[in-house]
């Protein structure tokens, strides 16, 4: 598309004309995403986990919008007009073909050295900040005026943060659901990547089962209440403690249910 832009010197009207009467078509890979996990030993992070896309390339619409003509060169390049609802079997071209899914360095991961790496890098990156964070002061107003203390001196374990997906491990160990292995509850959505020049790592926790309703709040609730409902979501997602691991995890739509989490 970007030479066929070229090719008309820029003129997106003159491309979109000369396109929009021809039969060259848009396909697209769409389909499932699949996890497979592989236990490396008896600990929660103790397991391998490779995450794949089944895909089938469908013929997803023509080549531009004959009814809507572009106004910038992006709706050309990424056109958002291709069928999004099912389509018909006559409109399948290949597959179903299993890839290692795209996103960077999360396709194949051995989990408990990713947690060890996600901790490393955590402690590298404060550890870079420790002459700013030395610096700094914190400004304490009382009766007698107006003093600094030191910022390190108010948060003597500043640099002993541990990262959220270290925890989520740790909290799974320390409570009931430590019983249960972790992969056979949840994915991870896994990212590490470098964008200009930060490094970018850590997971969200996928659910493959998440309760059918959310966890109602009331004014007045008893705690005999409050404990009948959390023992409803342990035994609907099958996990001691789900409840818990549920509201800390940050949830998106788990990989293989078609549907989103009713937990925010």
């Amino acid at each position: 598309m970007t030479a066929e832009i070229a090719s008309d010197g820029g003129d997106l009207i003159a491309l979109w004309r000369r396109l929009k009467d021809t039969d060259l078509q848009i396909t697209e890979w769409r389909g499932t995403s699949v996890t497979i996990f592989a236990p490396t030993g008896p600990g929660a992070g103790d397991y391998i986990q490779i995450a794949l896309h089944r895909e089938i390339e469908w013929r997803a619409g023509p080549i531009v919008n004959p009814g809507y003509r572009p106004w910038r060169e992006s709706e050309l390049l990424e056109p958002s007009f291709p069928r999004q609802h099912p389509l018909p079997d006559t409109d399948r071209l290949a597959g179903p073909v299993h890839r290692l899914r795209g996103r960077a360095g999360g396709a194949v991961v051995h989990v408990r050295g990713f947690l060890g790496r996600c901790a490393r890098l955590e402690r590298e990156s404060r550890e870079a900040r420790r002459p700013e964070i030395e610096r700094r002061r914190i400004q304490e107003i009382d009766p007698d005026g107006t003093r600094e203390t030191p910022f390190l001196e108010a948060v003597p374990d500043g640099f002993e943060h541990v990262p959220r997906e270290v925890l989520f491990f740790q909290d799974w160990d320390a409570s009931s659901a430590s019983g249960s292995r972790v992969f056979t509850h949840w994915a991870l959505d896994i990212r590490d990547y470098e964008d200009h020049g930060k490094r970018e790592i850590g997971f969200i926790p996928r659910p493959l089962r998440v309760p059918s309703e959310r966890l109602q709040m009331t004014d007045g609730l008893s705690v005999h209440i409050l404990r009948d409902r959390i023992e409803a979501i342990d035994r609907e997602v099958g996990l001691p403690f789900g409840w818990f691991l549920l509201k800390t995890a940050a949830i998106g739509p788990p990989p293989m249910l078609a549907t989103p989490s009713p937990w925010a």
